[in-house]
């Protein structure tokens, strides 16, 4: 092999700092861009963010508003109100309960460690080694604990949380109590008819108290839990009706606005030279981050208004006329790569007349219809939920007997796996799990 030094060209695709923020830019939602661009004004002091006028008028006024509406009465704080969470409430209940200085310490320690949805998430030899106490202990402040509300508080597991609830409501004797307490798995699996054989009785009453464990509630700790720990959402587009016609708009104002610090202004043009490097190479990423959110918003537009302008009759009638698109098709439309489309409308959410919705939820799979048109599979899981809610529930329907209906009636040709997909996806148990017996 000969040796040398050789000139060799050839073509790489390089994945640069300022593309990297452009697609993460462009895949996040509102909310999270907020706080993207809040890190970037603490790193470059030539950004300046300003929120948007309507949002702060908006509030301004609400807030004058109420000023002027209790002006007669008692003054109240327009400061946020203070989070009181799930723990801090169970630990203001633990304060009422008569127990001795170690059994309360354990209780706070136990209370700590329930996670939101109520359960305890620490183990019994985990407080025993942290306490140095024993089994007998641990069970008497453990009992302690679940004196606290709502009941089922505090619970190891779902049976002990549910046998808590029943017996909260004086149920120890009753057929619902002996179902939770050995036959829970049998219920998950509805083996209704082998229940009552163990226990002695008839599967109509074993239904029934089925029917009333199911009333009760498998997550305990969401009661406690305030209001301002919910997620909500954040719409990034809405679409406004107008005399029967649809508009488009960008909700930017949940965004803040990027903008030049004009107190670096007049630096950019000094000529000492560390100062305007340093400055020049800022003053590009604002630049850059500007151009970024305004390829977003554009994107966004451009995505939206094809869903608008397909949609119209979900817009109108509901969810049950969602016409059938992919990205591909939209992404074609609007000179796009499908990649990008999908970056795009990641995470992202729209407000229609009908709802808020993911934008991904407007992209569903194609279903050939008997006539040879399309319907989209968001169509066929709500005819799929509708049949089953119409179902004789002494006889459910097969998923091949409901594939045949979909078919007859409904104009869906569906396959009996993909009934069975869908119903699945609709969280519907099978047929034999939704036989009742009264």
């Amino acid at each position: 092999m000969e040796l040398g030094l050789f000139q060799q060209q050839n073509l790489s695709l390089v994945m640069t700092a300022e593309l990297r923020q452009a697609i993460a830019i462009l895949q996040y939602p509102c909310y999270e861009l907020s706080q993207f661009l809040q890190e970037q004004a603490v790193e470059n002091p030539l950004i300046e963010l300003s929120e948007s006028p309507a949002f702060f008028n908006n509030d301004k006024k609400k807030a004058l508003q109420k000023n002027k509406t209790n002006q007669d009465g008692d003054v109240i704080s327009m400061m946020q109100p203070a989070v009181v969470s799930m723990h801090d409430r169970l630990l203001f209940q633990a304060l009422s309960i008569p127990a001795s200085d170690e059994i309360g310490s354990i209780i706070r320690f136990l209370i700590l460690n329930i996670d939101q949805a109520g359960y305890l998430d620490i183990t019994e030899e985990e407080v025993k080694k942290r306490f140095g106490i024993s089994s007998g202990t641990f069970e008497k402040a453990v009992d302690s604990l679940h004196q606290l509300e709502p009941a089922g508080i505090g619970a190891r597991n779902l049976r002990e949380c549910l046998l808590l609830q029943l017996k909260s409501l004086g149920m120890e004797e009753d057929l619902a109590y002996r179902i939770a307490d050995n036959h829970l798995d049998q219920l998950a699996a509805r083996k209704l008819k082998q229940i009552a054989a163990d226990l002695g009785t008839t599967v109509q009453a074993v239904e029934q108290a089925a029917d009333f464990i199911q009333t009760l509630d498998p997550k305990p700790g969401r009661k406690l839990s305030s209001h301002s720990q919910l997620g909500y959402l954040y719409p990034d587009l809405s679409v406004i009706e107008d005399n029967g016609t649809y508009k488009l708009a960008i909700n930017d104002h949940f965004t803040p606005k990027v903008q030049l610090n004009e107190s670096y202004a007049h630096l950019l043009k000094s000529k000492s030279s560390g100062a305007a490097q340093y400055l020049q190479e800022h003053y590009q990423k604002l630049q850059w981050l500007q151009k970024s959110l305004e390829q977003r918003k554009n994107t966004l537009i451009m995505i939206a208004k094809e869903i608008v302008s397909a949609q119209q009759n979900f817009l109108k009638r509901g969810p049950e006329h969602l016409v059938p698109m992919t990205l591909r098709e939209v992404a074609d439309r609007i000179g796009m790569h499908e990649s990008t489309v999908s970056r795009a409308v990641k995470n992202k959410v729209i407000q229609t007349p009908r709802g808020a919705f993911e934008l991904k939820a407007f992209f569903t799979a194609k279903i050939e219809t008997v006539s040879g048109e399309n319907a989209s599979s968001q169509t066929a899981k709500l005819a799929i939920k509708k049949v089953i809610e119409e179902e004789d529930k002494s006889r459910p329907l097969s998923d091949q007997a409901i594939s045949e209906i979909l078919a007859s009636k409904k104009g869906l040709s569906i396959s009996r796996r993909t009934v069975a997909k869908y119903r699945e996806e609709l969280n519907i148990a099978s047929s034999s799990k939704r036989k009742r017996y009264s």
